[in-house]
């Protein structure tokens, strides 16, 4: 459903006062999911006299949209191994949960990224939604539902914002598309061409997140609080990791029109495509390969993603040697 669609459903509950404990929002914790959680937050929290809630214009309804309402706790996984810790959990978010609201009404605790919660901190934040404080609403967001533990899973009413999969980011997506559409193996001056250009790319990335960063910081430094460096640079961390998996899948989603128009001999049949725009050149490449070659292909991509990622071996090192194989 549409972000409208689901706020509709949150409004009628609010309205009736039937709001449940939680409600888990399937949906991108940087897109459509934080949009509706930011809607969910103001309209518990706006206080705009003789309006329709949330008014979006008032002191509440900015300081939700901003993350510095006092009533608000936003949780998301800043480790660099990009989980949510039990300590996290306990020494945050349940402190918070247990303390009054400051304004006497609503406190909304938002988790992002809530599939990144452990064994071990998804079992503490159980405890809380199984004995939740009054009028207090969890928003947990996410994109990979599955990941979290059935019994979270259980207590929370659910919002499917997606219908399918969450194409991967912008600008990133396209980036993806117009360095896909240049690439070849047919020689190594190719080969480097593709490989460099994607590691221009990964450095964007890095810059993108220290710009973030930086934001970031200068909020909190707003409110008088103290960040640490190994907090700060925990951030890049993980804020350029989750642009590089958008990235990478954007790799994949082009040899998956590869591999369709491959099976179909570029007949889609109503198929949609990730990267309709480039129909010309992932035809083109489809010719010159084989289903099955084509699925082997998207392997490639994850055992390169992997070594980026888990075995941190240097781009430079690691595009050239796969750009060889991908076709």
């Amino acid at each position: 459903m549409k972000v409208e669609e689901a706020f509709e459903i949150v409004e009628a509950a609010y309205t009736s006062k039937r709001m449940p404990h939680a409600y888990l929002v399937v949906g991108s914790p940087r897109g459509e999911g934080l949009d509706l959680a930011e809607k969910t937050a103001a309209l518990l929290l706006c206080e705009a006299a003789d309006v329709k809630h949330p008014c979006l214009r008032c002191d509440d309804c900015l300081n939700v949209q901003e993350h510095k309402h006092s009533d608000t706790f936003w949780l998301e996984p800043e480790s660099k191994s990009r989980v949510i810790t039990m300590e996290d959990v306990r020494e945050t978010l349940l402190p918070w949960a247990a303390k009054s609201s400051y304004a006497g009404g609503w406190k909304i605790g938002i988790m992002l990224f809530a599939d990144r919660l452990n064994d071990n901190s998804g079992n503490a934040f159980l405890k809380m939604l199984e004995e939740p404080p009054e009028e207090t609403l969890f928003l947990l967001v996410t994109s990979s539902p599955d990941s979290l533990l059935p019994t979270v899973i259980s207590r929370c009413q659910r919002l499917d914002l997606n219908v399918g999969r969450t194409p991967p980011a912008e600008p990133w997506r396209s980036e993806v598309g117009k360095i896909m559409a240049d690439h070849s193996n047919t020689s190594a001056l190719r080969v480097m061409s593709t490989s460099g250009r994607m590691v221009s790319l990964f450095d964007d990335i890095k810059k993108e997140s220290e710009k973030s960063a930086k934001e970031r910081l200068k909020q909190i430094l707003e409110m008088d609080m103290e960040v640490d460096d190994d907090t700060y640079n925990a951030w890049i961390s993980a804020g350029a990791k989750e642009i590089r998996a958008a990235v990478f899948e954007s790799i994949r989603d082009w040899y998956r029109d590869v591999m369709v128009l491959s099976s179909t001999g570029g007949e889609t049949d109503g198929i949609p495509l990730f990267f309709p725009e480039y129909k010309d050149a992932t035809t083109a490449a489809a010719e010159r390969t084989n289903p099955q070659r084509a699925v082997q292909n998207i392997t490639f991509v994850d055992n390169m993603e992997r070594q980026v990622e888990v075995r941190n071996m240097r781009e430079d090192l690691v595009f050239p040697y796969w750009f060889t194989w991908l076709r």
